[in-house]
């Protein structure tokens, strides 16, 4: 499991983790059955130095949360002891900070000491080795500046103090005193939860917290921190370990005084001047004997889990006010400092180091110049070098690719390109002439139809007035806009032709749009259509006219002859009956015989 974690949900591809990550430990992969794309964590390249977590709009990369181990130790019956980084006065939302140690034993933690103790064993070890002779130095109680030794320069392995860290240190003292305890170390650095489960680290740290996970859990056991009183940390009591999270805090840790301090020793912060002064060195050009190296801007007063909001200089201010008031007394007394000459044994302060860096992959230049290609980069002029992506050069984006780290629609100019030419191109593909207009009436962009129109070419057209190009009446319509939301449709008459006319606002862009559609020749085919059938019903008119009198005709010639036929008939039947009437009477009408 890895020691940030990332919310896929909140993450918006928006590459910013990459483009600072200074070892660009972070991969672009596709989530399953979706196209869209997210980051993930490279662990065995990352050299947690956290600054992922705090670049990250959207706050969707967050430090691995141990808080439940913790709570866990405490339910199960341990005793557990807090070494407390000696930032906390700095970075925690406490107007009083000796109310950390009472809110760490309402929490449950038998024991609250400050890792500045441990600070001092280390820088005092470090003043001793320099004083042997060996040179040049980097200063090794920054986790993060170790990881990025051994992953990525192990050729300056050589150059890192063979020393512990100040909660490696402290722990093993701890635990030298009581050997039952569970150590648990609450600073600002995620790369100390890393730390603590390295073989050289055995022994000391448990769990490490961070000052942000820490007032989590204060705010879920609703801990009313005002109703709390101060109480002290348990000793021993430190002093100029205290100033060990500013820049060269070691050097005033290890005693090192103004007149030792010159060019030979050098206190540096901020992970991109860690990396060339590493080359620095690494190269022989260097002349400097003690080179402090810190990760973070500002020291660990820059850390990523801190638990408040305030900037670099306020937060070294309350560092300084805080160990001014601790000063141990000049008599002696129950908070002076104790000598921590003797209190370890140097064995447990010495540590060693491995080159944990990948052997590099030769990526063959056929390969690279075929992903240059897919995203239109065929010269080294079309390599425009600007970073969008993450990768400082196109050339490091098309070898991630190649390793599976990137992807080239990560080429933000080049995406932004193809989508111009994917819009230039539907728009040059729609059937009407398309004005894009200035809120002053100036005309901005045209595509080919509107040249044709205007009879005019590109050049001509931009930056021209509405004016001598529409009529008045349209000219009006398009001022006649005053919401974003108004839009007109209507037809109109230009250069004696109907066109089909719309306007509306573009308000991202503060533009007004004309789309003109030539609506002539369905016009026409619709008076041509409208015409052909008013022949057509004038002709069938005629038609039923005509057939009409026909009918008539023909029902007057048959009206005739029924009446003539029915007069022959009544006669016919007149003369029947008479004859039949006459023989009657004459008897002459036969029967059957008797």
């Amino acid at each position: 499991m890895g020691f940030i974690e990332r919310t896929s949900a909140k993450c918006k591809d928006c590459y910013r983790c990459l483009r600072e990550c200074p070892v660009k430990a972070i991969q672009v992969v596709q989530e399953d059955n979706s196209p869209e794309m997210h980051v993930k964590i490279i662990e065995d390249r990352c050299i947690l130095d956290g600054k992922c977590i705090t670049v990250c709009p959207q706050n969707a990369k967050q430090p691995r949360s141990d808080t439940k181990t913790v709570k866990t130790m405490l339910s199960r019956g341990y005793k557990v002891a807090a070494t407390v980084a000696p930032s906390f006065a700095a970075l925690l939302p406490l107007v009083d900070p000796l109310k950390l140690p009472t809110i760490l034993r309402k929490l449950g933690l038998a024991m609250v000491s400050e890792t500045a103790f441990g600070a001092e064993l280390v820088a005092r070890a470090q003043r001793k080795l320099l004083e042997e002779g060996k040179r040049p130095y980097i200063t090794s109680p920054c986790p993060a500046v170790v990881n990025l030794v051994e992953r990525h320069y192990p050729e300056a392995i050589p150059y890192l103090t063979p020393l512990v860290s100040p909660a490696v240190a402290h722990a093993r003292y701890l635990k030298s005193v009581d050997p039952d305890l569970k150590v648990v170390f609450i600073g600002p650095c995620v790369a100390k939860k890393e730390e603590c489960t390295r073989p050289d680290a055995a022994l000391s740290v448990d769990v490490a917290l961070t000052f942000r996970e820490l007032w989590s859990w204060v705010e879920e056991d609703n801990i009313d921190v005002e109703a709390l009183e101060a109480s002290d940390f348990d000793p021993p009591y430190p002093d100029l370990g205290r100033l060990f999270p500013t820049e060269g805090g070691i050097l005033k840790a290890a005693g090192i005084t103004s007149s030792m301090v010159s060019s030979d020793v050098v206190a540096i912060s901020g992970i991109e001047n860690c990396i060339e002064m590493i080359s620095y060195i690494t190269s022989g050009q260097a002349t400097v004997d003690l080179v402090d190296l810190m990760a973070c801007n500002g020291g660990c007063l820059g850390g990523p889990g801190a638990a408040n909001e305030l900037n670099i200089f306020a937060r070294r201010q309350r560092l300084l006010d805080y160990w001014q008031s601790r000063r141990p007394e000049p008599t002696g007394g129950d908070k002076q400092a104790g000598e921590p000459s003797d209190a370890l044994p140097e064995s447990q302060l010495r540590r060693t180091y491995r080159d944990k860096k990948h052997k590099p992959v030769e990526v063959p230049e056929e390969a690279i110049r075929e992903i240059l290609a897919a995203t239109g980069k065929y010269t080294p002029e079309d390599e425009l070098n600007c970073g969008a992506c993450g990768y400082h050069t196109c050339r490091d984006k098309a070898i991630a690719c190649y390793m599976g780290y990137a992807d080239p629609v990560m080429c933000i100019p080049y995406m932004r390109q193809r989508a111009e030419s994917m819009a230039n191109l539907i728009v040059s593909a729609i059937p009407s002439a398309i004005f894009v207009v200035s809120r002053d009436d100036r005309i901005l962009e045209v595509n080919r139809l509107a040249q044709l129109l205007a009879k005019q070419s590109l050049h001509d057209l931009i930056g021209e007035s509405i004016e001598h190009i529409f009529p008045p009446e349209l000219c009006s319509k398009l001022r006649q806009l005053v919401d974003d939301e108004d839009v007109f449709r209507g037809l109109m008459v230009l250069d004696d032709r109907w066109f089909d006319v719309t306007i509306f606002s573009e308000p991202t862009q503060r533009v007004k749009v004309i789309v003109l559609t030539d609506k002539s020749k369905e016009i026409q085919d619709r008076e041509r259509l409208s015409q052909l059938r008013n022949e057509t019903l004038g002709r069938v008119e005629q038609v039923i006219n005509k057939q009409m009198q026909v009918a008539q005709k023909v029902a007057g010639l048959l009206g005739e002859t029924t009446a003539e036929t029915k007069g022959t008939l009544s006669q016919l039947v007149k003369i029947l009956k008479d004859e039949t009437s006459n023989a009657i009477g004459r008897g002459e009408v036969s029967g059957s015989e008797d």
